[in-house]
């Protein structure tokens, strides 16, 4: 079995480490879940901040693969000081060693330095309850489903965060 150990999480700020960013994106998005390319890349990557997730991966063998990306998580601006999350991802293997919850809060942290009080984010229904533990509520007049590239999505937010 494969073990992921010593996660940090870089802000992806060169050419390389967005890469990574987007090779995660396509391969859980559009390989897993079979969003199509168009809808994953979809122009506004230039203007948003995006972070990595990295992890040292030992193998059945004992190898060691030093700073393996295993995961991404995208701010795309919003008028009104408004932060999407967005582009949220964690490779299969590496799923379950709460590198996403540790995502979400490197988000949340980087929003209440950098005056975003409020988050917003578009959830598969499914995985709300995963959004709501790390503490993002839908609102009133928010709790219509909807459809978001034939999947069914739920808006939810996080408020005051500054």
């Amino acid at each position: 079995m494969v073990k992921y150990t010593n996660l940090f999480i870089k802000r992806a700020t060169t050419p390389e480490e967005r890469e990574q960013a987007l090779k995660i994106r396509i391969s859980v998005f559009v390989e897993e879940q079979d969003f199509t390319i168009e809808t994953e890349i979809d122009g506004n990557d230039d203007i948003c901040q995006h972070w990595v997730a990295y992890c040292d991966k030992e193998t059945e063998s004992g190898a060691i693969e030093k700073q393996v990306p295993v995961g991404t998580i995208r701010l795309y601006p919003q008028p009104g000081q408004i932060a999407k999350l967005s582009r949220f991802a964690v490779i299969p293997e590496a799923r379950g060693l709460k590198i996403g919850q540790e995502l979400v809060k490197t988000l949340i942290q980087y929003c209440k330095e950098n005056n975003y009080p409020t988050i917003v984010l578009s959830s598969k229904v499914p995985k709300s309850g995963f959004y709501a533990k790390m503490g993002f509520a839908v609102e009133e007049g928010d709790s219509d489903t909807f459809d978001e590239d034939g999947f069914p999505h739920i808006r939810m937010w996080m408020r005051n965060l500054c």
